[in-house]
């Protein structure tokens, strides 16, 4: 007995007006779409998706001319509804269905082709068990590896992370911070991953504007960043690069400033200490407080005899 080739096809949902998105629907509640062969000018003839060698083989299984020009066609309908549907290929008639929604514009043949932009009338995707397991494969691969990443932070990257997200408040706990930044390791892991994996200055410097428009240090204007009347930036990603530019170093130390005299725990840091302690047979953890002082704070004292 041969193996059962089964064919999935699913629903493209996108976001629209009626907000059935949010819901992860594509249409409306028992409202369908029905495919049939259309005429294709690329090819001069119906679209059944058919060769020759399917017309002989399925048409003799099914006992009908399943040519392009016969009247077969005529009332051959594919009815797609907004669920995930499963053909089975083994049974003749569910093949001839899969072989004429491939042939159709508003069927994607695969995630990656409609990722590629190949199907842009597509309201369906088709999938197969093979990519089916290699998606899911590639899935569980994309989070354990956002999590080796995520269990791998520091407590203090992982505010700036969630900073950078725009999800973090001043009065944020340390298990808020770790809820809220292993949300988005769940819900987007690749994202996660890209953010996470950028150069350390570069999320420094996005952690500070988002402190620096959260404290009203910087202000917008429509998309442009600016402190006081002086435009730092045109949109988000300029006044990221023009605050990582050497060149930019005098602005920069400003900015920490202002940002310190209306955050006086700007620069602290929160550290557990294991101390050799011990209460009930376990080390003793202390909360410690670590504060540095920034460049445009710090001066020099002169020890006096």
């Amino acid at each position: 007995m041969s193996k059962r080739t089964l064919v999935y096809v699913k629903p493209i949902v996108r976001q629209k007006w009626h907000g059935l998105n949010d819901l992860n629907r594509a249409k409306f509640q028992d409202t369908s779409d029905v495919l049939m062969a259309l005429y294709d000018s690329k090819i001069g003839k119906i679209a059944t998706g058919l060769d020759s060698e399917d017309e002989s083989r399925l048409g003799g299984a099914l006992g009908a001319d399943l040519q392009s020009t016969s009247e077969y066609w005529n009332d051959f309908r594919v009815k797609l509804k907004d669920q995930t549907m499963i053909y089975d290929l083994a049974i003749p008639l569910q093949e001839v269905q899969i072989k004429l929604l491939k042939a159709s514009r508003f069927v994607a043949n695969s995630q990656k082709e409609f990722d590629q932009g190949k199907w842009p009338s597509a309201k369906y995707i088709i999938f197969d068990e093979i990519q089916e397991l290699e998606k899911k494969a590639n899935e569980v691969e994309l989070k354990t590896k956002a999590i080796e990443v995520f269990n791998s932070l520091s407590v203090e990257k992982k505010i700036d992370l969630l900073k950078i997200y725009g999800k973090y408040t001043s009065d944020s706990s340390r298990d808020f911070v770790y809820t809220k930044l292993y949300e988005i390791v769940e819900e987007t892991p690749s994202d996660f991953l890209r953010t996470a994996s950028a150069k350390p200055e570069q999320i420094k410097i996005k952690a500070l504007v988002f402190d620096l428009e959260r404290t009203g240090v910087f202000r917008r204007k429509g998309t442009a960043y600016l402190y006081n009347d002086q435009q730092v930036g045109f949109d988000y990603d300029n006044t990221v690069d023009n605050l990582l530019d050497p060149m930019k170093q005098e602005l920069l130390v400003k900015l920490k400033g202002d940002l310190e005299v209306r955050t006086p725990s700007y620069n602290t840091v929160i550290v557990e200490e294991v101390t050799d302690d011990i209460t009930d047979g376990e080390p003793l953890v202390k909360t410690k407080v670590k504060k540095s002082k920034s460049k445009a704070t710090t001066k020099k004292v002169k020890k006096t005899k």
